[in-house]
């Protein structure tokens, strides 16, 4: 019955926009509602849970940002990669659907007086289309299940100009030997079920993105992977691509 049910509340939705567009704007909203939340010790608990390789992975991208670029950092977060990159003198736009992570992000960049542009919005409703030389998606993309994440992958791809990059920092794959995939697998999934408790993420695999580049334009340049303390197994990357159409 539960099956029936849920195939019969798919039809509808599929069959009736409307009816999904309201189902989005209340995800949506509850979204926004938990981040607001969590501004406060998102970025902490991100520190100490990757033993800083998070922050890691982020600042690796600084070798492709140059002074003047464009930059836009999707679903920002706290934004401690943003003012970094401000720091080096790039146009930085910041879109985040939580108004309390901005906020974060403001207090930051005026505490170093440094500006950027901050943008309280959905992704989707984002229409700069090839107006960026970088579009970085830090830890953004698995907030979605696969179908959503392809979508928003495809379409945020094209907010880059053509020959500008995209770069992607989140968990990586595991890799290595058997103890090392397994590590890989029971810490990430042991996050990720503590973010699902709190409403932030929904539960799915990890993402292999370089796969799904190609239909969104994108060609894999370098990827720069990041261990447990330093010398434990592979849990985070840094994946930089250029768009190529």
């Amino acid at each position: 019955m539960n099956f029936l049910v849920s195939a019969r509340r798919a039809e509808l939705l599929s069959s009736n926009p409307k009816l999904r567009d309201l189902q989005v704007a209340k995800q949506n909203e509850r979204l926004e509602k938990n981040y607001d939340r969590a501004a406060w010790f998102y970025e902490r608990a991100a520190k100490v849970y990757s033993t800083n390789q998070i922050r890691s992975s982020k600042r690796f991208q600084l070798k492709y940002i140059e002074p003047g670029d464009k930059v836009l950092y999707l679903g920002a977060g706290t934004g401690e990669e943003a003012v970094m990159a401000a720091r080096l003198g790039a146009e930085v736009t910041c879109i985040d659907i939580s108004q309390a992570m901005l906020d974060v992000v403001q207090r930051k960049l005026g505490q170093e007086s440094l500006s950027a542009e901050l943008i309280c919005q959905d992704a989707f409703d984002h229409q700069r289309i090839a107006h960026y030389d970088v579009v970085a998606s830090n830890y953004f993309l698995n907030v979605f299940r696969r179908q959503d994440m392809i979508k928003m992958l495809g379409f945020t791809a094209t907010l880059v100009r053509p020959g500008g990059r995209y770069m992607v920092a989140d968990v990586a794959r595991s890799q290595g030997n058997i103890l090392a995939q397994a590590f890989n697998i029971f810490y990430l999934k042991l996050a990720m079920f503590a973010f699902w408790m709190l409403g932030l993420v929904p539960l799915h695999e990890n993402y292999d993105y370089c796969k799904f580049f190609p239909d969104a334009g994108l060609e894999t340049e370098h990827v720069e992977f990041f261990r447990y303390a330093k010398i434990g197994p592979v849990l985070f990357q840094s994946i930089v691509a250029r768009r190529v159409t």
